[in-house]
């Protein structure tokens, strides 16, 4: 199962330890890294994007690609950052399952109030890291979304791919939204 994790380049010292020890402790669980980008301190990522906007580009494409082919996204968020914030609202628009770990009382309050099913917020600290990233990856595996297959004339698919593209999003989320939707109505009834 493949795991995309990050935190911001800025977190330095102490949290760039806590940074390696998840990154390091994921492949012990059974997992798969996406992205090494973790492994970039803030004085290279600052170097690296002073070459101009193509290195923006392909950050911003890298990072993407990284979220999309991963089966569960960790963040870690102790030091605040924006574009860690959005590669989370990214993911879960991709409806990836979001976990955001945080050290000790660093609680992450903009996140929290986040209503998605898919997001995962805990606290760890020195003793208890391991269990916290077990429990956490437990319940984001049971968060993943199942793969079914079904067909579509093609006069539906072409609504379908109309409205996707009038919307900005996926085919697969218009197609969930319709079954929250029909699954609120419903329970509305009863």
């Amino acid at each position: 199962m493949k795991v995309f994790f990050v935190s911001t380049p800025r977190g330095e010292g102490e949290l760039r330890e806590k940074y390696r020890q998840i990154y390091d402790e994921i492949p012990k669980m059974g997992y798969t890294h996406v992205s090494d980008f973790i492994n970039t301190n803030s004085v290279g990522f600052q170097d690296k994007m002073a070459r101009g906007r193509e290195e923006h580009k392909k950050f911003y494409h890298d990072m993407v690609k990284g979220i999309q082919s991963a089966d569960i996204c960790i963040f870690e968020t102790t030091m605040p950052s924006l574009g860690v914030g959005f590669l989370i609202q990214t993911a879960l628009d991709y409806s990836k399952p979001v976990i955001v770990l945080y050290y000790k009382d660093n609680t992450a309050y903009f996140l929290s109030g986040i209503e998605d099913d898919k997001l995962i917020i805990a606290s760890y600290d020195d003793n208890n890291l391991k269990k916290v990233l077990k429990k956490t990856l437990t319940q984001a595996r049971e968060k993943r979304d199942k793969r079914f297959n079904f067909f579509l004339s093609p006069k539906l698919l072409s609504y379908l791919e109309d409205v996707s593209n009038e919307q900005g999003v996926t085919k697969s989320k218009i197609l969930r939204d319709l079954i929250v939707e029909h699954m609120r109505k419903r329970n509305e009834k009863s």
